[in-house]
């Protein structure tokens, strides 16, 4: 099946000599969603601006359901709605009207009932005859979101897209999001909310200085580098952990009332069992033990860490 978008090679160097992406390689596929994740100028709104046209790349190719965006520009633009990061609208216009013409710009049909509906699905249905002026900036992201949504993409863009905006509006978000997946939208975010990103994306993008780092699918991810922890309580408080137990890697923590076990999530459980086992035989008392896992953030964080 052919990608909603596949890039090759693509390089962005500006004028003054900074290099904004090197040579990224990326294919996204129909109806997934994938988050892209990375610090503050790490290329996350520069390729997105590029693969929506508003940038030229220095080099490298971007299709966009096999049309190419530079020779194919009005065919791929079409199919691409973006949110982006700072809010652009007509400040005289009604929410009603700035809606409906943005679906004019792309030749779509007059369709009320679809802008009635987007108004409705994003809380602006009672704000419809407002202008925008008149809006608080929470009302005005949503507007930037209807618009983008006006002309039916097939591919939506969200550049950091509940930066700043209050609870309600990040919920009447992702529900939205989660019904445009299941018509077939596919959905590019990027977002500093991790836990957006872990509990939405089927995919996750990690770039840093221009250079994509790992795209992995998210539960192949946090199998991969995510790390389990395992936690001991005692009855009594160790001094000092026995010789035999060296073959692990403990820590002993809250004044010896605790013993800390860090494992790979790629590795089995066997060993847990073992020293479960060898602390019985060493005498040594268990009270209680609770595992955690690490999450998405904390190998997001990892990443960029290596990556530098």
């Amino acid at each position: 099946m052919q990608p909603a978008i596949s890039i090759s090679e693509l390089s962005k160097v500006y004028d003054s000599g900074f290099t904004a992406l090197h040579g990224i390689d990326l294919e996204i596929m129909n109806g997934e969603i994938l988050a892209l994740l990375g610090p503050n100028g790490a290329g996350k709104t520069t390729l997105i601006s590029i693969i929506c046209g508003l940038v030229n790349p220095t080099s490298g190719s971007v299709r966009v359901q096999g049309h190419d965006i530079i020779r194919d520009y009005r065919a791929a633009r079409a199919l691409i709605g973006l949110v982006p990061q700072e809010l652009h609208v007509e400040t005289f216009e009604t929410v009603w009207d700035t809606v409906s013409y943005s679906r004019g710009l792309f030749g779509k049909k007059p369709n009320p009932a679809l802008v009635e509906r987007l108004l409705k699905d994003l809380s602006l249905w009672e704000k419809k005859d407002s202008k925008i002026l008149q809006l608080s900036g929470g009302m005005k992201r949503r507007v930037m979101i209807a618009k983008a949504l006006a002309h039916e993409p097939k591919i939506l863009f969200l550049d950091e897209p509940t930066a700043g905006v209050d609870v309600e509006l990040r919920k009447d978000m992702w529900n939205l999001v989660r019904r445009l997946r299941e018509d077939g939208v596919t959905i590019i975010l990027t977002t500093h909310y991790i836990e957006e990103a872990e509990e939405i994306a089927d995919r996750v993008g990690v770039i840093n200085k221009g250079r994509l780092i790992i795209v992995e699918e998210k539960a192949e991810l946090m199998r991969k580098l995510g790390k389990k922890q395992l936690t001991v309580e005692l009855n009594e408080a160790l001094e000092t952990l026995p010789e035999t137990l060296g073959r692990y890697d403990l820590k002993l923590e809250g004044g010896g009332e605790r013993i800390v076990y860090q494992y790979d999530t790629q590795g089995s459980r066997s060993g847990i069992g073992s020293l479960l086992a060898d602390l019985n035989r060493a005498g040594i008392s268990v009270k209680d033990i609770a595992t955690e896992q690490s999450s998405l953030e904390d190998i997001f964080v990892n990443l960029v860490e290596e990556s530098r």
